[in-house]
């Protein structure tokens, strides 16, 4: 794949799976279920791989038809897997989406708990080649399992004291698992690594930090940026000095999934591009955009497909 003239390289470290949708919306007309290529931390690896960004991805799945699935399609959107275990007594994960007739979505996790991706530990070739790099991008869900969170919060901590920009998607889950204490605590464990937090305003930030949208700024470091996504409202992007909104592209949406992913992708391209804040907010409105007008969480954009986008909706 041809890369743009990117200096900055990227390592993600967490999940992959695949998804299956079943759309019941229309009983009468029912058709095949659709498998994707999943994965909160995947779904970014190839978003950036993608738009041109040098990318290696460290993770485990199972060595199995799904996990296969996942392995081929990785190869072709050019991600360096060489840090990829496939694990012999594990399966790699599926997230099975159901659409219902009133279009509301039901997700189901498959195995529940001992997942492939759960399973992923360093060696000292991975530790080596996860300092490799000029940005390490995690994901919360990788936070919830042992060996994984283990693995996850080391990877951090080794990548952040070697001044590397650590990026973590809150990624909390609540609804399905809860938010107890001793998972909060781990959970901002992983932001005191973190150079970057990206997260829902309601559903994560406001979670964890005393509800308070004006008072977040407050528990950011010096060199700290929290990223909140806000739906058809854009995005807020807080330092512990100033605040700046980007403006949601006005859509009509196809499917969601995988949208804070793809906002995600665009952040960390346009970052890694040199552009500033505002500028990387509204790159990463861009991505999200593009992704909610196609099915699945890896209908992402090239550089060319993005910047037809951006003439089709005249967007500067």
């Amino acid at each position: 794949m041809q890369r743009d003239n990117v200096t900055k390289k990227v390592n993600i470290l967490g999940d992959a799976n695949v998804d299956m949708i079943l759309n019941l919306s229309d009983k009468q007309n029912l058709g095949e279920p659709s498998l994707f290529s999943g994965g909160s931390s995947a779904n970014v690896a190839s978003g950036l791989s993608k738009l041109g960004i040098d990318v290696s991805f460290f993770g485990s799945l199972g060595k199995d038809i799904y996990g296969k699935h996942v392995v081929d399609e990785m190869k072709a959107d050019g991600i360096d897997i060489s840090n990829l275990a496939l694990l012999d007594n594990y399966n790699t994960a599926m997230v099975i989406g159901v659409v219902e007739e009133s279009s509301e979505r039901h997700f189901f996790l498959w195995p529940p708990i001992n997942g492939a991706h759960n399973q992923y530990t360093l060696d000292d070739k991975s530790r080596k080649d996860l300092l490799d790099c000029d940005w390490l991008h995690v994901s919360g869900i990788s936070l919830r399992f042992s060996p994984v969170k283990e693995t996850m919060l080391e990877a951090m901590r080794i990548c952040n004291e070697k001044s590397k920009i650590v990026s973590f998607d809150l990624n909390l889950r609540s609804e399905l698992w809860g938010l107890s204490e001793s998972f909060k605590e781990t959970v901002l464990e992983a932001v005191s690594y973190s150079s970057i937090v990206f997260g829902n305003l309601h559903e994560e930030f406001l979670l964890i930090y005393d509800g308070n949208k004006d008072t977040l700024d407050k528990h950011i470091s010096e060199k700290q940026t929290f990223i909140c996504r806000d739906g058809h409202n854009g995005a807020l992007g807080i330092t512990n000095k100033d605040k700046v909104i980007s403006n949601a592209i006005p859509i009509s949406p196809i499917d969601s999934v995988g949208a804070g992913d793809a906002f995600n992708t665009g952040f960390i391209y346009a970052s890694c591009c040199g552009k500033d804040i505002e500028e990387s907010l509204d790159i990463g409105n861009q991505v999200a955009a593009f992704k909610l007008l196609g099915s699945g969480a890896r209908h992402l954009p090239t550089k060319e497909l993005l910047d037809d986008f951006n003439k089709k909706y005249q967007i500067n």
